[in-house]
């Protein structure tokens, strides 16, 4: 008897390990590239995760046939800037990932003009191949660097810029000077936002808080639920006082189903942050430069 009941747990155990190896996650992409790494990998409920760099944040977390789904906070909490446009917007985003974003805003908001730029090319091809990403009439990728691509616009080209270019576990740092949002600010349309994802564990946090207050008279923080991350809303300061943000997002949700509760998430994490004290990023000065 003895024997038998080791032999009965030993079999559960076996089928209980078996059981936990068939729910973990599944790599279905792993390659080096010049650019770095790049991994993809498939949950069990068939959310794709998509990881770049060295770093252990996802770029993007998605079910190829259900882009209507937005699966990562800090997506979720980004199209608060939604509030802040018209119904057929001009929007660039700067990163593309897996396309979670655009896809999502491509469903929401059908009469949207978005253009993606992304630095490396087999990143669009990833997205493509195991994300599900499609570009139409409204819908266009450019290959190439995000900032170049902002600086050779004609003035007032976006109503949003959506900056969501990762570099392993961090920002860019020509993405985050003030050269840069000098830039920005000069390509967005009259009334224009921009978006960043920040988060708050970067050792220039409070640098890049700073930066963008230097340049525009609105900045607001959207905090993350569950994460060390806050998304920042800078443009004019009327379009983002806490009362007319929830006022465009209510009548937002009114018109389009976001699929959450996007007033609540916002209404929670509102946060208006006193002027920054830290030190503003400004580009490295040319050899010789005085």
């Amino acid at each position: 008897m003895p024997r038998l009941r080791t032999l009965v747990l030993v079999t559960l155990a076996l089928a209980g390990g078996a059981w936990l190896l068939s729910q973990r996650p599944r790599a279905v992409l792993q390659e080096e590239t010049e650019a770095g790494s790049i991994r993809v990998v498939e949950r069990r409920d068939g959310v794709r995760e998509l990881y770049l760099g060295t770093g252990r944040g996802r770029q993007t977390a998605l079910h190829p046939d259900r882009p209507d789904r937005l699966e990562l906070p800090y997506t979720r909490v980004a199209m608060a800037a939604l509030a802040t446009v018209r119904e057929d917007p001009r929007i660039l985003f700067v990163g593309l990932g897996g396309g979670a974003m655009p896809r999502y805003v491509r469903l929401l908001l059908p009469e949207a003009r978005i253009q993606v730029v992304e630095l490396e090319p087999r990143v669009v091809e990833v997205a493509r191949e195991w994300f599900g990403f499609r570009t139409d009439s409204l819908l266009s990728v450019h290959v190439g660097d995000g900032r170049a691509f902002i600086e050779a616009a004609a003035p007032g080209s976006w109503d949003l810029v959506v900056l969501d270019a990762f570099s392993g576990a961090a920002i860019p740092e020509r993405l985050t000077t003030r050269e840069f949002l000098e830039a920005v600010e000069a390509s967005l349309a009259t009334g224009g936002v921009v978006v960043s994802n920040l988060h708050t564990t970067f050792a220039e946090y409070g640098s890049m808080l700073a930066t963008y207050q230097s340049i525009f008279p609105g900045v607001i923080l959207l905090d993350v639920p569950r994460r060390r991350q806050r998304i920042l809303l800078a443009g004019p300061a009327a379009l983002l006082d806490r009362e007319s943000l929830l006022s465009g997002i209510r009548a937002l949700e009114a018109r389009r189903d976001p699929g959450f509760d996007l007033s609540g998430t916002v209404e929670w994490g509102f946060e208006l942050p006193e002027p920054a004290t830290d030190e503003v990023l400004r580009d490295p000065r040319p050899f010789g430069g005085a």
